[in-house]
């Protein structure tokens, strides 16, 4: 008995002599950023205010970004994590003209960024392969490059993110009985947006109308192949709903309805698929938009990979089928697996100029509105991101998809666009040519240059232009990470635009990052 009781003992003088070599620790990423911009007109140059999830907007700022944002293990079975990012600081204001019903005439009404807000708050939770996230994050495309891609044209993380309850699978995970050869990815989520002051502040009131406290949804599916094979193939599926909230049209300065567009909470489920057809709409609940996602990936031996790939865009039944032509955005990737003068390069191309045909015509809806009885239907003028009772796709008046089309930000209205409805997107019958390289320049300089040339149509419903307008962008930034202190770097960045969409622009900008992990021992 007493050599089992020395040997216990001995156990436990060795446990608690290991236990501070095998403790438990908890970290999570801290840091500030201090952004100063300088440039002439309004706002800042195209690649300076693109896909910065709606950061960055004005020619003239002076910004300080600080946030706390812990991440999931993915190893771990179970896991938890948070974050919290806020911004404040200094921007220009711009004048968007507003309707006076007093004086009959259009104002100055000057707007700009406000001056502290929340950019993140969040929450989420892991189980073995699935995920819980509540809150406001910051999400990038599930497809292409964030660094490199012109933009997602569903979700590119080009505007700010959107309140939400969202669940899926934390990654691809393998599809039982195929041996790791097909994988799956999916995932559903519900919000609502929360931009309604930004909204009504920069609504004419006028002509056009307005969405203030709509909800929204996303949804995707894709499946691919084994990833450690050389060769393999994506394809999936991304869907969009915007539904409820309460829509104010207004005509010549006079609002004309007001149409309560929630419908209880049936309206979550009927967002699901776009499914039913009996709804004041004369058509399906919701505004819905998607994109088909391909992908076909090559590694080389030495790790380099060559990446070829298409989204094809479609809103309403027309797209979804296919029937809009080549519209969509087409890429081919090319990234080293180490670091070098070049490390990755993206070109790709973008167009929604076919729009499945001008025309659209539903027998049911029209006839119920007193319109010509005739027994066919035809396909055609998707409106791609505008809808005629939701809110057009932006959040914070930055489109949501693609940044190439642009967002109702810039319908100030008091220029050469008054015939704009400043709630609409008005350009997005689009075509554009994007490309990017980023490398490195010895071990502690890297390096980004984007180019683009874009040119617009209008839109096939209310904004057809005579003569398109057209813009080139360029950008060159150069990144100093500063060795004797770890953590902390240096950016300098400049771009230009050149054209009327929608303006001329100069801009440089000066970023100061510092970010380190914050550690507790337990």
């Amino acid at each position: 008995m007493k050599k089992i009781y020395l040997k216990i003992l001995l156990l436990l003088v060795t446990a608690a002599s290991a236990a501070p070599e095998i403790r438990a620790e908890y970290s999570f990423s801290a840091g500030a950023q201090l952004n100063l911009g300088a440039g002439s007109n309004d706002f800042a140059p195209f690649y300076l205010h693109s896909n910065r999830r709606g950061k960055i907007t004005q020619s003239q700022n002076a910004q300080l970004d600080i946030w706390a944002i812990d991440s999931l293990d993915l190893e771990k079975r179970f896991d938890f994590s948070w974050g919290l990012e806020v911004l404040g600081g200094y921007a220009n204001k711009v004048d968007y003209r507003r309707w006076n019903p007093t004086t009959h005439a259009f104002e100055p009404n000057p707007q700009g960024p406000a001056p502290v807000w929340i950019q993140q708050l969040f929450g989420e939770v892991k189980w073995r392969c699935l995920y819980l996230s509540l809150g406001l994050k910051d999400r990038g495309s599930c497809f292409v490059d964030d660094a490199l891609s012109s933009g997602d044209l569903l979700w590119s993380g080009n505007s700010r993110g959107i309140p939400e309850a969202r669940i899926g699978f934390i990654d691809f995970q393998n599809i039982p009985l195929t041996n790791g050869w097909v994988q799956i990815d999916a995932c559903i989520s519900y919000g609502k947006f929360i931009d309604t002051k930004w909204i009504n502040n920069h609504f004419d009131y006028y002509t056009g109308k307005r969405n203030p406290g709509s909800f929204w949804t996303y949804k995707r599916i894709a499946l691919q192949t084994k990833p450690s094979q050389p060769f393999s193939f994506r394809f999936g599926f991304q869907m969009i709903g915007i539904f409820g909230g309460k829509t104010y049209k207004y005509y010549n300065g006079e609002l004309t309805s007001v149409t309560d567009n929630y419908n209880g909470f049936k309206d979550f489920f009927l967002m699901i698929l776009p499914l039913d057809t009996h709804t004041h709409e004369g058509n399906k609940t919701g505004d819905h938009k998607g994109t088909w996602d391909a992908a076909a990936r090559y590694r080389f031996r030495g790790g380099e990979t060559l990446r070829a790939y298409t989204q094809w865009f479609w809103e309403d039944g027309s797209g979804l089928l296919k029937e809009n032509g080549w519209d969509g955005l087409w890429g081919l990737e090319f990234k080293l697996n180490r670091r070098w003068w070049i490390n990755g390069v993206v070109a790709e191309y973008l167009d929604l100029t076919n729009m499945s045909g001008p025309l659209a015509y539903e027998p049911n809806h029209y006839n119920s509105e007193g319109g010509a009885s005739l027994p066919y239907r035809a396909h055609g003028a998707d409106s791609y991101y505008n809808n005629y009772y939701y809110r057009s796709y932006v959040n914070y008046g930055l489109n949501m998809g693609t940044p190439m089309v642009q967002g109702i930000l810039f319908n100030t209205g008091l220029k050469d666009d008054r015939t704009v409805y400043c709630g609409e997107i008005p350009y997005y019958r689009v075509r554009g040519f994007h490309v990017a390289v980023e490398g490195a320049i010895g071990p502690y300089v890297d390096y980004i240059v984007k180019y683009n040339h874009r040119k617009a149509w209008g839109n096939t419903n209310s904004y057809a232009l005579i003569r398109p307008i057209e813009a080139d962008s360029f950008m060159a930034a150069a990144t100093y990470t500063i060795p004797k202190v770890p953590g902390l770097s240096l950016t300098g960045a400049i771009g230009v635009d050149k054209g009327n969409i929608p303006q001329n622009a100069f801009g440089t900008m000066l970023t100061l990052t510092y970010e380190r992990p914050i550690i507790f021992g337990k």
